[in-house]
């Protein structure tokens, strides 16, 4: 997987695909695998970069306080070195916030933009909850953490109908090669919990997609509701069936979803 020197530290990125370039940021302690299903959807149209934040996979993990602003930059710096004047920039999540401040601070390299399972400033509630798992991630075992974070992230209807994949999922995070560290994770909710935009999304003139998964409990369809209304033209979806892991547990409507977007506006 090639690297790049960005913003005095070391970022790791996976490319697939050639035409448009397309962004993919992923959340909060996630890396470029997580969006497998989605690079495999989305590169035969179209050039599809994932990076691995500051804090996870295998880019650097500073011992400074990170910022949201701080990884918008870091994904300009990687499209610098690319040579990438405009990019379509996908979101989820954290990866969400990531590309708000990204369509906010550098609009003119962001020529589409898709915010997905996000939001515009983390609450009380979900601040708690983060502070939660970061003490379970230093307190259990390996699958221990991964089978509860799992229980934020999945909807009661994969665990119900789709037990197989549940397991399927605790496997590879459990066997991951690069997990994020308490250290990484810790600097990145740090950022998360500091985000907000509310009051300067309607800065935001690119096509917007937002997307929400009915049954997330992490960041509930709200969440995508208020950045709904604040975004001048942007369009919403909900995806019937999803959780927080909308991306995987409904990957062929997700996926449609979109490709119609980018199509449209390609």
């Amino acid at each position: 997987m090639p690297t790049t020197r960005v913003n005095g530290i070391n970022i790791h990125y996976q490319e697939a695909g050639a035409g448009d370039p397309l962004v993919l940021l992923m959340g909060w302690g996630g890396d470029h695998t997580a969006w497998a299903l989605q690079a495999q959807a989305f590169s035969p149209g179209f050039r599809c970069i994932s990076p691995d934040n500051r804090g996870a996979g295998r880019s650097d993990q500073p011992d400074t306080p990170y910022t949201i602003r701080t990884m918008a930059d870091d994904t300009v710096g990687l499209l610098d070195a690319l040579g990438i004047d405009r990019a379509h920039v996908a979101g989820l999540s954290m990866g969400g916030m990531i590309a708000q401040e990204m369509a906010i601070t550098s609009p003119g390299r962001v020529r589409t933009l898709q915010l997905h399972a996000t939001l515009a400033r983390v609450d009380p509630f979900l601040r708690a909850v983060g502070q939660s798992l970061l003490h379970a991630r230093a307190a259990l075992g390996r699958e221990e953490y991964v089978r509860l974070l799992l229980t934020w992230v999945l909807s009661p209807r994969t665990y119900a109908e789709h037990a197989d994949n549940v397991e399927m999922m605790v496997r590879i995070m459990v066997d991951h090669p690069y997990p994020a560290s308490l250290a990484g994770l810790t600097r990145q909710a740090e950022a998360c919990w500091a985000h907000d935009t509310l009051e300067r999304l309607d800065q935001i003139r690119c096509p917007t997609l937002i997307t929400a998964g009915a049954d997330d409990i992490f960041v509930p369809p709200r969440f995508s509701q208020e950045l709904h209304a604040r975004i001048p033209g942007a369009e919403l979806s909900v995806i019937e069936g999803g959780g927080h892991g909308y991306l995987w547990e409904q990957a062929p409507a997700f996926n449609d979803a979109c490709l119609q977007f980018l199509r449209k506006h390609s």
